[in-house]
């Protein structure tokens, strides 16, 4: 309720407007019980036609301003959640695409989908029928002091219902969200089994893991049927005992009110009158608990969401140099991940000059790929800097630092979209021709023409999931070209020949011979000896805790 309240005070004039407009529809909701009180107390004791024709005339007319105010009040309700959906949106896509990596590692593939969900739910629970539905519930006190004009004892009657169907909705409420959170857990756990499975359908056959996808399957089923299962009877459990409520009161009121009409304390059209407006206000208690309930839901997800919008983010604007030399320095830097025992490199302190080429060696996993994301800054170092030019790359305008970054990634990912459109991501006017000649450039010096002529639909083939379906060697091929189109001074490959056959590795060479040319700084993550052999700089990552720094033609020939 209180981001309702939230929202709005945020529109103070809109929310006069709004309960003005939600106080004159119930106002006109009350037109039917009265045409049925009076039609039954007057027209049919007297038996004066125009009496029906004045009656019914008025009823139509009320309904209809009663529409009219209702949709009104559903367009101005709509309206107070633009702004506020909006905002929610926005810092959700800020999270999604300038959260700051090494935070964006901290959360479970898993919960980024829950949390996208999270949004969905945030919105559901504010749409105009839950804010109209929340809206109402003072308006009960027009129909219960209708009631009670009529009958006092009727209405402490209809109260005493109203106010049993609220504490057994909220009853339920409280149990139920103990169980909503269990279900949240394991549909996460199940979401990410499948995920895995048909990612890794692959290693599932050829390492015969369907047992013990099987095995994991069925416990997880198991324990979401049980869930449901209980969730469902209990919400079954409460729908009946509100249906059951409902009942009652109906059946007292005429009970009770029969009794009152046989002693004359009150007449037939009073009574049928009072049980419309009895179930009118009991309809809209039950439309407030259940957006009551939304916004509960509402409020558990935004507590996620929150977790998502308070990830550091990367910034918009910062220092961009008239022209950057690819000069690279790092003084005392060092790495660790959160959780790690010990860092993955500390006390990193070498200079490359404009035009240097280092190669950086070591086993798998010892931080050959985290380096390069660094130099690059892409991840930040825990301590010390890695300037550029004599500036701190997290003082450099991100946008315009990574325009001068041509960087192979060692898994390279890609978005859901056409191959032309993930190579020229970072052109700000693709369509461009002296964009599309770099294209063309791109694509011929990664050898991916070969592929693209034996596609039907060439540089416009989508990449559904990311493009996972495409063999390694073409992803590796595709990552090129799109590290191609940037037209910068430093150039980072992280093993740019894994995965190539002879033909790619033949054009990662030659692409590192004309950067090489082109006088870049060139930084490779490698274990090929044709590229370490025309490195000017090695930094051996097994060294550890500080990775050894040396010049290659210091080094004994056994080691090249």
């Amino acid at each position: 309720m209180k981001e309702l309240f939230r929202r709005l005070a945020l529109c103070p004039r809109l929310a006069w407007e709004i309960l003005a407009a939600s106080f004159l529809a119930n106002l006109m909701s009350l037109a039917s019980s009265i045409y049925v009180i009076l039609v039954l107390n007057r027209y049919v004791g007297y038996g004066f036609d125009g009496t029906l024709y004045t009656l019914t005339t008025g009823v139509l007319i009320a309904t209809a301003l009663g529409f009219g105010f209702g949709d009104v009040r559903s367009r101005l309700a709509a309206a107070v959640s633009l702004g506020p959906d909006a905002e929610l949106r926005e810092k959700t896509l800020d999270a999604l695409s300038r959260a700051r990596l090494t935070a964006l590692a901290r959360i479970p593939a898993g919960r980024h989908q829950e949390m996208l969900g999270a949004l969905s739910t945030v919105q559901a629970a504010y749409d105009s029928t839950s804010i109209g539905a929340m809206l109402d519930a003072p308006f009960m006190l027009l129909f219960l002091l209708a009631i009670g004009f009529i009958s006092p004892l009727l209405a402490v009657l209809t109260t005493l219902c109203v106010g049993v169907s609220a504490v057994l909705t909220l009853t339920g409420v409280r149990q139920g969200e103990a169980d909503a959170e269990k279900l949240r857990v394991e549909s996460m756990h199940h979401r990410n089994l499948l995920t895995s499975a048909v990612g890794g359908a692959e290693t599932v056959r050829a390492f015969l893991g369907g047992e013990f996808i099987t095995k994991a399957w069925r416990g997880q089923v198991e324990k979401l049927d049980a869930l449901h299962e209980t969730m469902e009877r209990r919400r079954s459990r409460g729908r009946m005992r509100l249906e059951t409520v409902a009942v009652l009161m109906r059946v007292f009121i005429y009970a009770i009110g029969a009794a009152l009409a046989v002693a004359g304390e009150m007449n037939v059209g009073g009574l049928i009158g009072v049980s419309i407006l009895a179930s009118k206000a009991l309809q809209m208690c039950t439309s407030f608990l259940a957006a009551y309930q939304a916004a509960r839901r509402a409020d558990e997800a935004s507590v996620r969401l929150a977790e998502f919008h308070a990830l550091p983010l990367e910034p918009l604007s910062g220092t961009a140099l008239r022209e950057y030399s690819g000069r690279l320095e790092f003084r005392d830097v060092g790495f660790a991940y959160s959780g790690t025992a010990s860092p993955l490199f500390e006390s990193l302190n070498f200079k490359l000059a404009p035009g240097s080429i280092l190669a950086v060696t070591g086993y798998n996993g010892s931080g050959k790929s985290t380096f390069c994301k660094v130099a690059g800054g892409l991840l930040e170092p825990g301590r010390g800097q890695v300037l550029a030019d004599g500036v701190d790359l997290r003082q450099m305008a991100p946008d315009w630092w990574r325009r001068r970054l041509v960087y192979l990634p060692q898994e390279p990912s890609f978005l859901s979209a056409s191959i032309r459109e993930n190579i020229t991501l970072a052109e700000p006017e693709p369509d461009h021709p002296a964009a599309q000649e770099r294209l063309n450039q791109a694509v011929r010096a990664a050898a991916l023409r070969r592929f693209l002529d034996v596609s039907r639909e060439g540089l416009d083939m989508d990449m559904p999931d990311g493009g996972r379906t495409l063999p390694l060697g073409v992803r590796r091929r595709i990552a090129l070209a799109r590290a191609l189109m940037n037209p910068g001074k430093l150039a980072i490959f992280d093993d740019p020949t894994e995965g190539l056959d002879i033909e790619g590795c033949q054009a990662v060479y030659g692409v590192l011979n004309a950067l090489a040319k082109a006088g870049l700084t060139i930084i490779v993550a490698t274990s090929d000896p044709n590229i370490i052999r025309g490195a000017g700089f090695v930094l051996d990552m097994n060294e550890k805790p500080t990775p050894a720094f040396s010049q290659a033609h210091e080094k004994k020939p056994e080691e090249s």
